[in-house]
């Protein structure tokens, strides 16, 4: 005799960068095996399988492709995913370097949200002359360069230059807009510039939507301590 199916509540989030309105189910006991199987592996196989995960689990839009989402959309999606899976209180405990002792702390999973840049432009003039269209790292893209959502400051310049080339949407001047072109001539482009044109690149990415969070407490010294937290990995 086949066992029942049990019916999974279903849950709308609006994603926070994209705006693309979503339904998804939580993840189920074998989804949960695949993703902590991944978190074991390397980059490429994490990233594999959050989008495998994420896939299950969105109901709507039936069309969406994870591989557009913003690292931003796929971190928030899953602080969502989580609170509706276990539950939305995150205990964390961290050690004090001051007096060594260690603090407990409780994150309500549903308050968070990530800062947002409202006066960020997408489209930059580098110099009066030639200017570039940038768009947010995507988890495609990611995956293509077999980065992880983790791996932050352990980027090489060859990594940083790969994501920025792979983010560049178009370069304009005077005469026209370009935006059929391979990765190589995005990183060709990128390094041609001088420093300065090249810092106002940067600064787009500077200023990127983030997930963060502060922890406040006071030591045993009486002294005022502040933990940020930044991207999904310091919930969980």
């Amino acid at each position: 005799m086949a066992l029942p199916q049990i019916q999974q509540p279903l849950f709308d989030y609006t994603l926070p960068i994209s705006k693309i309105d979503i339904t998804y189910r939580p993840f189920l006991v074998g989804e949960e095996k695949i993703l902590l199987i991944g978190k074991e592996s390397d980059a490429k196989a994490q990233m594999n399988a959050m989008k495998q995960i994420l896939s299950n689990v969105i109901v709507t839009p039936e069309d969406i492709n994870v591989d557009d989402l913003t690292t931003v959309d796929v971190e928030m999606l899953f602080i969502r995913l989580r609170a509706a899976s276990v539950q939305n209180v995150v205990e964390l405990k961290y050690r004090d370097n001051e007096d060594q002792k260690t603090y407990d702390f409780t994150v309500d999973l549903d308050t968070l949200e990530p800062e947002v840049d409202e006066d960020r432009l997408t489209e930059i003039d580098l110099d009066g002359n030639v200017g570039i269209s940038l768009k947010d790292p995507t988890i495609g893209l990611l995956t293509k360069l077999g980065l992880s959502l983790e791996e932050g400051s352990d980027l090489t310049s060859d990594d940083i230059m790969k994501l920025i080339a792979g983010c560049i949407v178009s370069v304009w001047d005077s005469e026209q807009v370009y935006d059929d072109f391979s990765q190589k001539d995005a990183e060709e482009f990128l390094q041609s510039l001088d420093v300065k044109r090249f810092g106002k690149v940067q600064e787009f990415f500077e200023r990127a939507p983030k997930l963060t969070y502060t922890l406040n407490y006071e030591n045993s010294n009486g002294n005022k301590r502040t933990i940020t937290l930044n991207g999904l990995s310091d919930f969980f």
